[in-house]
């Protein structure tokens, strides 16, 4: 009979694995790997404190662990929904990882709808053991301007909301202009604008109302 604890490796290995895993999430996969029994909470400790140790779980919040037994490997922008549940990543990252941004950064950018008539959501740098998350405010109305798919890349390319690359440098140009941000705009020289789609990008400028800050920043 196979143990509990290889059913549940297993269950953690499968390309289909939750990318990010949460303690209440490995309570459920453990009960299943012992067939509908509870595992005692200082055994699934215990557990949890061995897979940090070899590296198999990255912890990125309490409570909270990427998922390193499956390939690919759970990544640090998969986490960004348990911090803010709109959160789109964006910026920095999703320019960088495009290879449209000549200088990426390391770390995780990301932005969040601010609603009007709502508590303002947190901003600003989250530090981890996995990485530092950095979360930006746009008002939803520039956050989801434009067709669903010229804003944010196939569900089958990654885990998590993620902008195209056109949408990614809209929504810095607009931090830049925005009296409420203390972003500046881009460089002009770090941003490979060959690597974008133009009809794209001037319909999502278009549908953001930010044609004009475009323009600029192109210099036209």
């Amino acid at each position: 009979m196979i143990d509990w604890q290889t059913k549940l490796v297993q269950a953690l290995r499968q390309t289909d694995a939750p990318p990010v895993l949460t303690r209440d999430l490995l309570e459920r996969l453990a009960r299943n790997a012992r067939d509908g029994r509870p595992l005692p909470a200082s055994t699934l400790s215990w557990w949890i404190r061995r897979a940090v140790e070899t590296a198999q779980f990255v912890p990125v919040h309490r409570g909270l662990y990427l998922n390193r037994f499956r390939n690919p490997p759970g990544m640090l922008a998969d986490t960004v929904m348990f911090f803010h549940r709109d959160a789109v990543v964006s910026l920095n990252t999703a320019l960088g990882d495009a290879g449209v941004l000549n200088n990426p950064a390391h770390t995780v950018t990301a932005v969040v709808p601010i609603d009007a008539g709502y508590p303002p959501p947190k901003l600003g740098r989250r530090r981890s053991q996995a990485g530092t998350l950095h979360f930006f405010g746009l008002p939803r109305r520039v956050l989801e301007a434009g067709a669903l798919a010229d804003r944010l890349e196939p569900r089958e390319r990654f885990e998590h909301p993620r902008a195209t690359p056109e949408k990614a440098l809209l929504d810095w140009l607009y931090l830049g202009q925005s009296a409420r941000s203390r972003r500046t705009t881009p460089a002009r020289g770090d941003i490979d604008v060959a690597l974008l789609n133009e009809r794209r990008l001037r319909r999502l400028a278009k549908a953001a109302q930010l044609t004009d800050v475009l323009m600029q920043w192109r210099g036209a």
